[in-house]
Order: C-alpha cells, then structure tokens, then sequence
C-alpha cells in the first residue's frame, strides 16, 4: 500500500480550479466559509468538502465563531507559492 504524502495532498488540493479560487480569495484575509457558496456559485456542500481537503494538506485552518466556522490560509507565504507555481507552470507551457 502506497503511503499519502503532504506533498500529494498538496497537489490534490490545487488540482481543481473553484480550490485555486478559494485560496486567492483567503489571500486577502480571513473569511466565514458561508461567504463562498454565493460568491463561486456552488453548493455549500461543495464548499465544506473542498475546505476540509484544504485543510487536510495543510493549506488552510479554521476556527469556530460562534456558530461560523472562520476560514484563512495556514501559512502567509501562500500567495506568493501560489503565484510562483503560476508562474513556473507558464514558463513551461510556453
């Protein structure tokens, strides 16, 4: 059996665009996660299970607001990977 990685977490985490979006839209400070089921036009169902596979690979932490669950990136430096990838993967498709 093969063993998950953080890494491969990681990968699984960005490999859909709406996840990519979530992170950009945490990039700008905390937010509750009923804020992105109107604004990216999904279910909430589909918002819970893409934070929890955020969290999952270490991307994102939450907290409990009453009953809000308050969202932001785990790491500050996570725009700035994120923006890096961007620009790595460009350079090779080009």
């Amino acid at each position: 059996m093969r063993e998950t990685t953080t890494l491969t977490l990681v990968g699984k985490a960005l490999s859909h665009p709406l996840r990519e979006r979530m992170l950009r839209l945490l990039a700008d400070g905390e937010r509750c996660g009923c804020e992105f089921a109107p604004e990216l036009g999904v279910d909430p169902s589909v918002v819970s299970r893409y934070l929890a596979l955020l969290e999952r690979a270490g991307l994102v932490v939450s907290r409990q607001e009453g009953v809000r669950v308050m969202w932001r990136v785990a790491d500050p430096q996570l725009p700035k990977v994120l923006d890096r990838l961007a620009e790595l993967t460009r350079e090779k498709v080009t």
